[in-house]
């Protein structure tokens, strides 16, 4: 199995510190999330995955959508280490290369590069969120040197080797499960993304949400990030102690996702659903104020967002029973076929919805939630009915 490796000639940055966990947990709804053991999914190409683990990941990700991962195979200062490298780029780069190696979202649909504060709006609220995208398409060194500051290109080849880690281990692991869940072969959805770095559109972020004004956390009743979907097949969350996370249950109830140390908060995007028929589900999610005693830190994450490869039409799977059984009650593509249009790549899906969000192109429908479609499918976002309640800090 590749593993990043662990040197002691890596490039001195200023340790992250984790923040401390939140004593309020008795006020907190918390999410039961079903914990995926890794190291049991085996064999070349990750072809050995018993069976109850098939059957206990089919049910959370048909339901759910959001399971742990644990026993991965990366040391807890590993990770700690990807966090530390994390808050360098954000702390230590200069505004200029920032500014400089800008991500042009919008006219190109892709996150690569730096994404500044104030990009989205919810409810005409500003978010208070900056990113570092290291796009898959750009890991060669000669292309990376182009799209990143000097400031990184120090980092570059630890940063690559990580996120090759994510794709070619984690991501290849679920994948092979989840193909068995759909009954085709354990190479069925890894054949869809091998190309990523040729073909995809794989992103490693590091994510740095800031304490927003009072104000505009008043104004978004504490909402961070709005109740979406992702675009993509799987992400790959490294958890932190930020007790912000919530994922929305089918009885649209919002709980929040607990801290487990060196663990994984994996959950599935627009594509897979798609290829599944609309078995497997896309997670709604969002990020919202956390408890009062954790609202003075930053929340610092390291993500990978999987897609497949460009090319990758977004067609129930014709080889799996299960996506054809599922799609015979949701027909997310019935009017797109009627009508003689096309059904959207993997690309293009992806470049639509990035450029996209955050932009007001969504208006808000009469059950409370903002609307927009795209390529002939109701995309949502998720918005309270009801006024949240806010931590009294903010609330104050």
């Amino acid at each position: 199995m590749f593993i990043p490796s662990q040197s002691s000639s890596q490039i001195p940055v200023e340790p992250w510190t984790p923040p401390k966990e939140t004593q309020l947990k008795d006020q907190v709804n918390w999410a039961p999330l079903y914990t995926l053991d890794l190291s049991q999914i085996t064999g070349e190409g990750y072809s050995q995955v018993p069976e109850q683990i098939v059957k206990d990941l089919g049910d959370a990700l048909a339901n759910v959508g959001f399971i742990y991962a644990e026993k991965h195979g990366l040391s807890y200062d590993q990770v700690l280490r990807q966090y530390a490298l994390g808050q360098h780029t954000f702390d230590k780069i200069p505004q200029k290369d920032k500014e400089d190696f800008t991500a042009d979202i919008i006219n190109t649909g892709s996150f690569c590069g730096y994404k500044q504060t104030g990009h989205w709006k919810i409810e005409n609220v500003a978010d208070s969120i900056e990113q570092w995208n290291f796009g898959s398409a750009a890991y060669q060194r000669d292309v990376a040197e182009k799209k990143y500051p000097k400031s990184i290109h120090p980092f570059l080849d630890e940063i690559h080797e990580f996120a090759r880690f994510n794709h070619d281990v984690v991501v290849r692991k679920v994948l092979s499960a989840l193909s068995l869940v759909l009954k085709v072969p354990y190479d069925y959805l890894w054949n869809l993304s091998k190309k990523y770095e040729t073909e995809g559109d794989d992103i490693l972020r590091y994510m740095l949400v800031h304490r927003p004004p009072k104000e505009d956390d008043i104004a978004s009743k504490g909402v961070r990030i709005q109740g979406h979907t992702d675009f993509g097949s799987l992400t790959v969350l490294w958890s932190q102690p930020i007790a912000s996370l919530q994922v929305l249950g089918k009885d649209n109830v919002w709980r929040t996702v607990s801290h487990k140390p060196n663990a994984l908060i994996v959950n599935l995007g627009d594509s897979l659903h798609f290829l599944s028929g609309g078995y497997l589900q896309a997670t709604i999610h969002r990020v919202i104020a956390p408890p009062e005693d954790q609202l003075q830190y930053r929340r610092l994450n390291v993500i990978y967002f999987s897609k497949f490869d460009k090319d990758t039409k977004l067609l129930p799977i014709k080889e799996s029973p299960v996506a054809q059984e599922a799609y015979k009650t949701h027909k997310f593509w019935e009017e797109q076929v009627r009508n003689g249009e096309p059904i959207p790549t993997s690309r293009e899906w992806n470049a639509w919805r990035v450029s996209r969000y955050g932009q007001k192109h969504s208006k808000l429908g009469k059950d409370g939630h903002h609307h927009e479609v795209i390529a002939g499918h109701d995309v949502t976002l998720y918005n309270d009915t009801e006024p949240k309640s806010l931590p009294e800090a903010i609330s104050a």
